[in-house]
């Protein structure tokens, strides 16, 4: 697996404690959007070599000119390295990795279903498709606490708004009193609302491994077959 050095470029809060990463994107480097790959902080291998690499998806397409990550900043001494790396340090990554990835089949539409920072490999699999030329249809369920916790939700709604074949039904558990959209957790009532035909799509699910679980369980109840069905869990959350 090639390695790389990456340098920060920018750094920025994108909702309630969530920081959104920039870093220089080698050349010769390709990935899928879905994929992820290893990020260590060369300061922390001395101090403690198991804290000192971290896995996160890519944020960023392949066709932006850098490379990004997102995560929510936790009281780890990693997460705390990464929150105060300057800009113009050094990080770096191994990848990418991994076959989360949407599938070939362009007439299959595609339901995503992420929960919190579970965001990330959907943002970039939505950008990178929306920048083609494709009838590809997507449909994303995206729970969270609140608004100000839900990462994108301003850049997602003006994608369902200028985009016709893609779909965003975002729920949150606290919500003010005009709020007219979904509420609570993602429920199987709450994906037929949406879904007509529930055998149709392929569908992705990621966020935190509890989360994750519970919409496995559900698609299953709903005689979701597996080989539709695609999940990846984040660590830690």
């Amino acid at each position: 697996m090639p390695i790389y050095q990456l340098t920060l470029i920018d750094r920025k809060i994108i909702a309630h404690e969530t920081i959104e990463c920039h870093f220089e994107k080698p050349a010769e480097l390709t990935f899928t959007p879905g994929q992820y790959g290893g990020f260590t902080l060369p300061e922390l291998q001395a101090i403690d070599i198991k804290q000192a690499t971290r896995r996160f998806s890519l944020l960023s397409t392949p066709h932006d000119s850098y490379l990004a990550i997102a995560t929510r900043i936790q009281n780890s001494l990693y997460k705390r390295t990464l929150a105060n790396l300057p800009i113009g340090g050094k990080i770096k990554f191994a990848g990418p990795s991994g076959n989360f990835i949407l599938h070939e089949d362009m007439t299959k539409p595609v339901i995503l279903i992420a929960g919190g920072i579970g965001i990330v490999p959907f943002y970039s699999m939505i950008r990178e498709t929306l920048h083609q030329p494709s009838e590809r249809s997507l449909t994303l369920f995206y729970g969270n606490e609140s608004i100000e916790t839900t990462a994108f939700y301003t850049e997602l709604e003006t994608l369902s708004k200028t985009q016709s074949t893609f779909k965003f039904i975002p729920t949150f558990s606290t919500y003010p009193s005009e709020w007219l959209g979904e509420k609570g957790w993602i429920t199987d009532q709450m994906i037929k609302k949406y879904v007509s035909d529930l055998y149709a799509p392929i569908y992705y699910v990621c966020g935190a491994g509890g989360m994750v679980s519970a919409i496995h369980n559900l698609l299953h109840e709903l005689d979701i077959p597996e080989d539709q069905i695609r999940c990846e869990d984040f660590p830690g959350y």
